[in-house]
């Protein structure tokens, strides 16, 4: 297990095994599998934590040098209005993706820029407040929540961005 996954609760999934999963969930849609759909399920499928969307346009140049920056910036919102990708916006990336899986929250740390998921029910009872107390649902898992991680806490002198410990 690497420290972003012991962080990130997230783990490689197979990538042959997702690109089934959304070609099954896109036929039903009358949509297809596109070579750039399958690049980036590809990458993310790959990635062990969140990616920003320059990290995965030099990963989507690897694995299918044809398919244009454009494209997977349009490909990353269509999965994402799938329900297939999830976005998050934090500092380090500006936003960052990763395959949906349960819903969660996140943490970002101000100083090493880790990305860590929280479970999803962390929040409820403040948005139960905020929703009672001045109307507004929070869709609370768009943003990062923002401090300092254990290890950053724990070793303050050490340099930011130890790339171990993302």
């Amino acid at each position: 297990m690497t420290s972003d996954e012991a962080t990130s609760g997230h783990t490689p999934d197979d990538a042959a095994t997702t690109v089934a999963r959304v070609r099954a969930m896109l036929r039903a849609r009358g949509e297809r599998m596109t070579r750039p759909r399958r690049a980036v399920l590809t990458v993310l499928s790959r990635a062990d934590g969140h990616l920003g969307a320059e990290e995965i346009l030099g990963a989507v140049a690897q694995e299918d040098p044809t398919v244009h920056r454009a494209t997977v910036y349009r490909t990353l919102e269509a999965l994402a209005a799938l329900g297939v990708v999830q976005h998050v916006h934090v500092r380090r990336t500006g936003t960052a993706y990763h395959l949906a899986r349960e819903a969660h929250l996140h943490a970002e740390c101000q100083r090493c820029g880790v990305v860590q998921d929280l479970p999803a029910a962390l929040l409820d009872d403040v948005a139960r407040v905020v929703d009672r107390e001045h109307g507004f649902a929070l869709a609370a898992t768009h943003v990062a929540l923002s401090g300092v991680c254990r290890q950053c806490r724990t070793d303050p002198t050490g340099p930011a961005g130890l790339a171990g410990h993302r």
